[in-house]
C-alpha cells in the first residue's frame, strides 16, 4: 500500500483534484484517481472529496493507492543486455525496435517477457520492477527494481524528480540555442495513440542543450524533468524541431535545402533518432551514474550527416 501527502501551495490552488494528482502521480491514470476518489482514498483535510473539488491553499490532500501484481504475462528467450545488476536494481540497455511490455497492440515479444525468462521473481513486484519506459523505437538505458522496497524507493524518486535522465536526439533543423519546454502534454483528440501539447493535459518539462549543429539537422541533449508518454517527440515537434525519422510525429519528407545524401541517410534509419544515455540518481544515499554509447546506426547517421 503507498500513501502521499500533498499539502497545496498558491501556485496549484484552483487546479482540479483528480487533475493535480494525475499530474503529480507518474504510476497512476487521470481515471484511476477518479475510481480512488470514488472509494474514499482520497481525502482534504481530512475528509473525502470529489474529483471536481477544486483545490486551494494551505490544502492537505492524502491519496491511498496500491500498485497491483502483474502475473498474467509468459516468459520467453528474448536477449536482454543488462549493464549492471546489485541486490536492489539493475540497468537494462534496450534495443531499438523492443516493446517494452505487452498491451493490446502486442501480446509478447516484449521486453518484459525476456526479463520473466531470466528473472521469474519479477512477477511478485508491481509492473515486474519497471520504474520508467522508453517507446519502442527509443534505445538505451532503462531502470527496473529487483524488490518490492526498491521499486517503492525508486517509484518515489522519479516522481520526485530525483533521477535524472538524459536523452540524444536528432532532430529536424537548427535551434538558435538550447531552452525548457515547460507545455502540458495529453492524448491527442482525433488519433487516442498519438499525444499533443494541450491545455488542461499533464505538466511536462524537457530541457535541451545543442550538442552538434549539422547543415540541415542538429543533435540535441535533451533532460527529462517529468516524464510524459511521448513527451520528447511530442514537446520537440510542437516548436519545430521533430525527431528525424520518427513517423508518428514527423511528416516531413523532403526539406528545404536538402540534399540527396541527407534524404537517403535519414530514410534508411528506419526508426526515431532517440537514445536514452544516461541516468543518474542517488539510492540509500550513495551515487549512481549510468552511460550508454550511441549505437551502430545512430552513429552512421550522425557520419554520414557529417561528410
Amino acid at each position: 500500500m503507498i500513501s502521499k501527502r500533498f499539502q497545496i501551495d498558491e501556485e496549484n490552488s484552483n487546479n482540479r483534484i483528480d487533475i493535480f494528482l494525475a499530474n503529480n502521480l507518474d504510476s497512476i491514470s487521470r481515471g484511476i484517481v477518479q475510481q480512488l476518489i470514488s472509494q474514499g482514498n482520497v481525502t482534504v483535510n481530512g475528509k473525502a472529496t470529489k474529483r471536481n473539488y477544486l483545490i486551494k491553499t494551505a490544502d492537505v490532500i492524502e491519496i491511498t493507492f496500491e500498485l497491483k501484481v502483474d502475473c498474467q504475462d509468459k516468459a520467453q528467450d528474448i536477449p536482454i543486455d543488462i549493464t549492471f545488476e546489485n541486490d536492489d536494481f539493475f540497468v537494462i540497455n534496450k534495443n531499438s525496435g523492443l516493446t517494452v511490455h505487452p498491451g493490446a497492440g502486442q501480446k509478447d515479444n516484449t521486453l518484459i517477457n525476456g526479463i520473466l525468462n531470466i528473472r521469474k521473481e519479477q512477477r511478485d513486484i508491481p509492473r515486474y520492477g519497471l520504474v520508467h519506459r522508453l517507446d519502442k523505437d527509443t534505445s538505451g538505458l532503462m531502470l527496473v527494481a529487483k524488490n518490492l522496497k526498491s521499486h517503492t524507493i525508486l517509484t518515489e524518486l522519479i516522481q520526485a524528480k530525483k533521477i535524472q535522465r538524459n536523452y540524444y536526439a536528432l532532430v529536424h533543423g537548427v535551434p538558435i540555442s538550447g531552452q525548457t519546454i515547460n507545455l502540458p502534454i495529453g492524448r491527442h483528440t482525433k488519433n487516442r495513440l498519438l499525444y499533443c501539447v494541450k491545455e488542461g493535459g499533464r505538466e511536462a518539462v524537457t530541457h535541451f542543450r545543442i550538442d552538434k549543429r549539422f547543415k540541415n539537422f542538429s543533435l540535441l541533449d535533451v533532460e527529462l524533468e517529468t516524464g510524459r508518454t511521448h513527451q520528447i517527440r511530442v514537446h520537440l515537434k510542437h516548436i519545430g524541431h521533430p525527431i528525424a525519422g520518427d513517423m508518428s510525429y514527423n511528416k516531413i519528407k523532403v526539406w528545404k535545402d536538402a540534399i540527396p545524401k541527407e534524404l537517403e541517410s535519414i530514410n534508411n534509419l528506419q526508426r526515431q533518432a532517440l537514445h536514452s544515455y544516461s541516468l543518474k540518481f542517488y539510492f540509500l544515499n550513495k551515487e549512481f551514474v549510468f552511460e550508454s554509447k550511441l549505437p551502430n546506426d545512430l552513429e552512421k547517421t550522425l557520419k554520414e550527416l557529417e561528410e
